[in-house]
This record gives structure tokens, C-alpha cells and sequence, in this order.
């Protein structure tokens, strides 16, 4: 393997952990029983102070400091408000549903990429991200609806919400430039996700309502769908391209769905297992081939 190969299979590999872990924010976020609002800021305030830590004690020995970033400022509040929109469609939808619009927010980078640049991507990849996206529809589309018709349509309403802040905040990863440190991004990021969601949980009635038992939960979403989330997808967007992360990220919703039947019993029909294996196919010939 050439250097260039080694560093694009990196990222394709960080892509794939970030997909898997964002996949498994169902389970969390039910886990602990706690507000969507509260889930939302935990997962940067968190990682926001863990990193906080690190930049002081960089500062101390090396006198290094993590200098404002406006675009990664932006961009946290962006993924903040993506995610608070992800956890609320999981509360009034299946993990199926809840995850397939929040997979459009890759897509649409993606043509917001190939617009701006006006350069066409290549069509092996667009027919790649294509079939997943078939897999994606097919597994939301069994998923079938356990709630009401007036909750179903909240649902989609604020996963809709989601894929469109994911958007952004993948177009801004890839925009910005390389002289932003991975860590320094993180930082920002993880600011501005916390500032951004202070007001929402400061609206509800009881904002630490949940937080004393479901407090191992609160952490292990800063960390990992933190901390873990904003590192990985900063590494890979440097590295890879719009399309290339959106077939990646289609692991995320078939994740979700395989948890939502593996942990809560969800069924899984026939035309989900297809639409499985169609996302898991095309992930398969992206990783085998640059």
C-alpha cells in the first residue's frame, strides 16, 4: 500500500467507527432515561471540559493554546442542534425511522459539494451511495410505526430537521482548513454544541430530571458520541470526500434498527434484512476498492 492508499483507508476505518457509534445513540439515549435535552448537552458539555482539561494542561507544559475557530464554532452548533433533533425523532419514532432522515444529512452534502466545486463525483461512487440508499429506505420503510399518526409525523419532522444541521456540519468540516488541528476543532465544536443547547434544557420543567441514575449513560454519550464522534468525523472529512463519508455513514441507520431488534425486541421483516445487505455491500466494495 502507497502512503496515500494507507491514510485513505484510515479514514475510511475512522468513518466507519463514527457511523457505529452515532448507530448506537438509540440505545444510550433510552438507557438513561433521561430528557432529550439533557442527553443532547451532556454529550458536549462532557466532552467540552474533558478537552478543556487537556488544553489546560497543554498550555501549562508546552504553552500551547487552542485558538478560536469561527467555522468550528459554526460548525458545533450545527451538529448540536442535528443532534438534539436525533434524539428527540427517536422519542416519537422507531430507531428505523429516527435514523433514515438523519442519513440524508451525508447525501446532501455530498450535492452541495459536487455544486459548489462544480466538478461531478465519480459514478461508480454515486451508484454506490444510491444502492445504499435503496438499503437505507428498505430498512426505515419496514420498520412500521409504533406510535400514532400525529407522533409518527413529529418524528419525521425532527428527523428531517437532523439531516439538514448534519449537513451543514459535514459541509463545514470539509470547508475548513487543515491548519485547524483536529483537536482544536473538537474543542470548538464541543463548545458551541454546549452553549447551543443550554437554553433547551434550561426550558423544560425538570432539566436534571433522570440525571442521578442514568448519570454512567450521560458520561458514556460524551465520550463516546462525543468526544469520540467529533474526532473521528474531523479526521475522516479531512480525507475523504462528501460521497465518500455518505456511504460510509449508511452504517448508522442499519445499526440502529439491528440494536432496536437485538436490545428492544423491534421486529425485523424480510425487506429489512435485503436493505441490510445492500448497505452492507456497498460499504464492502468501497472499503476494497479506492
Amino acid at each position: 500500500m502507497q502512503p496515500d492508499a494507507t491514510t485513505h483507508a484510515r479514514a475510511l476505518v475512522a468513518a466507519m467507527v463514527a457511523a457505529m457509534l452515532m448507530g448506537s445513540l438509540c440505545v444510550f439515549v433510552r438507557e438513561s432515561g433521561c430528557s432529550a435535552q439533557l442527553c443532547s448537552f451532556a454529550r458536549f458539555s462532557v466532552g467540552f471540559v474533558l478537552i478543556g482539561l487537556v488544553a489546560a494542561w497543554l498550555r501549562y507544559r508546552h504553552g500551547m493554546t487552542l485558538r478560536f475557530s469561527p467555522a468550528a464554532f459554526v460548525s458545533g452548533v450545527s451538529i448540536g442542534l442535528c443532534i438534539l433533533f436525533y434524539y428527540l425523532a427517536i422519542r416519537h419514532t422507531t430507531a428505523g425511522i429516527a435514523a433514515l432522515l438523519p442519513a440524508s444529512g451525508p447525501m446532501l452534502s455530498a450535492v452541495w459539494e459536487s455544486l459548489f466545486r462544480r466538478h461531478l463525483p465519480p459514478r461508480r461512487d454515486v451508484m454506490l451511495l444510491c444502492t445504499a440508499s435503496i438499503g437505507i429506505i428498505l430498512v426505515s420503510y419496514f420498520s412500521g410505526a409504533e406510535h400514532g399518526e400525529g407522533e409518527e409525523a413529529l418524528g419525521l419532522l425532527y428527523g428531517i430537521l437532523c439531516g439538514i444541521f448534519y449537513s451543514f456540519y459535514l459541509v463545514l468540516n470539509r470547508c475548513m482548513s487543515a491548519e485547524v488541528s483536529t483537536l482544536r476543532r473538537v474543542y470548538w465544536q464541543a463548545a458551541a454544541g454546549t452553549l447551543a443547547l443550554l437554553p433547551p434544557l434550561l426550558c423544560i420543567a425538570q432539566p436534571l430530571e433522570g440525571a442521578a441514575t442514568g448519570w454512567l449513560w450521560l458520561v458514556g454519550i460524551g465520550v463516546l458520541q462525543g468526544v469520540g464522534v467529533l474526532a473521528l468525523v474531523a479526521y475522516a472529512m479531512r480525507r475523504l470526500n462528501s460521497l465518500e463519508f455518505g456511504i460510509i455513514s449508511c452504517l448508522e441507520p442499519t445499526e440502529a434498527v439491528l440494536l432496536g431488534w437485538l436490545v428492544y425486541s423491534e421486529s425485523i421483516l424480510p425487506g429489512q434484512w435485503v436493505g441490510f445487505a445492500l448497505v452492507l455491500a456497498t460499504i464492502v466494495v468501497k472499503s476494497s476498492r479506492r
